[in-house]
């Protein structure tokens, strides 16, 4: 009888295996894509539900993938209750590096 003893090989499966599971299963691979609404809420001084009901209604009527027009800046300024500096700062805070202004 060999008892318990393990191998070079046997360590490196378990090895090789646990890495495998941690980059597959790992947390960060599952974060959402989109804005931060929590904190930019939290930024704004409202809450995440009250943000993404203005964003919902403001933003219906915006064309995927451009900006913001003047008016709906305001329209979604006046719907949180900031001004449109305080909003566009904010914005500005949270926008992805490849989407910053030049």
């Amino acid at each position: 009888m060999r008892g318990l003893g393990y191998r070079l090989t046997d360590v490196l499966v378990v090895a090789a295996c646990t890495l495998a599971f941690v980059a597959i299963a790992s947390p960060s691979r599952h974060e959402p894509k989109g804005p931060p609404i929590a904190l930019i809420a939290q930024d704004l001084g409202t809450t995440p539900d009250a943000f993404r009901h203005a964003a919902d209604r403001v933003g219906a009527h915006r064309q995927p993938g451009q900006p913001p027009s003047e008016a709906q800046k305001q329209a979604f300024a006046t719907a949180l209750d900031v001004s449109v500096d305080q909003l566009d700062a904010v914005m500005e805070k949270y926008r992805p590096d490849r989407l910053r202004q030049p």
